[in-house]
């Protein structure tokens, strides 16, 4: 694997508040490098009133399927408007990855025995363990576009009988009237979402030397279907975070400090 220099890296989402004690800090400090931030999309909870034009009662559901934060926040946001509590002892929670569940808690203490998970992300094997429970009423709390969804796809390939609520919303930027992207050395994406609004922004984009990263399975799979060549790919057995494999990238295109956290 060949390792162009990096003299710049474009992160596709809001900068850290923290950011001085950040790992981004840690990266321009170790390597010289120029880094900005651009959020490539926004997130928007669908309203009560337009929620409810759905009849849909979360308390028909003893399974509920999270595939990140924001379903989580949206999905007991909605719960608290409705004025109904998830039954603690019978309801259920399949989450994406771990981060997913851990974020969980922030709302529901019900029993970890309760929670499912794939310890690296891989939505195959969260669909393997909802194939054991599938006598279960399922509920996928989501966007209203689910395309990039590779759960939703490996959800109907098995057949699995699940309803969708539709929590939140997302509006895509028109990134080529913000930034050049070709200006960047290096891309790092954080959801499928990204991958879309990258190529609805640039129809015609061609990655040439520019170096793509990406955070988790979906991400990597939404890049690979839309072309892309990622380089950079986290989690793995080796590199637990985006920013291990971020700074071994570096180390071996720069030739400076190895990022050690």
């Amino acid at each position: 694997m060949k390792f162009p220099r990096v003299k710049n890296i474009l992160f596709s989402q809001n900068p850290p508040a923290d950011f001085d004690s950040s790992p981004y800090a840690e990266i321009i400090k170790n390597y010289n490098i120029r880094i900005d931030f651009y959020k490539f999309f926004q997130m928007h909870g669908i309203p009560y009133e337009e929620f409810s034009k759905n009849k849909i009662s979360f308390l028909d559901y003893n399974a509920i399927i999270m595939t990140n934060k924001n379903a989580i926040d949206h999905f007991f946001r909605i719960v608290e408007e409705m004025k109904i509590k998830m039954p603690v002892l019978s309801t259920k929670y399949f989450c994406s990855n771990a981060v997913t569940a851990n974020y969980l808690q922030k709302y529901t203490k019900c029993k970890k025995r309760k929670v499912f998970f794939p310890q690296d992300g891989d939505p195959e094997k969260l669909v393997t363990e909802i194939l054991r429970h599938a006598d279960d009423k399922f509920l996928l709390p989501s966007a209203i576009d689910t395309s990039l969804n590779l759960l939703t796809k490996l959800l109907d390939k098995q057949k699995i009988n699940y309803d969708k609520a539709e929590v939140f919303k997302i509006s895509f930027a028109d990134v080529s009237k913000a930034i050049d992207i070709y200006a960047y050395d290096m891309v790092v994406f954080f959801s499928p979402y990204g991958i879309q609004t990258l190529m609805n922004s640039y129809p015609e984009f061609k990655q040439g030397k520019m170096i793509i990263g990406a955070l988790g399975s979906r991400v990597i799979a939404a890049a690979q279907d839309a072309g892309l060549n990622v380089q950079i790919k986290a989690p793995t057995e080796k590199h637990p975070s985006i920013f291990s494999a971020i700074d071994h990238y570096l180390f071996h295109a720069n030739g400076r400090k190895r990022y050690n956290k």
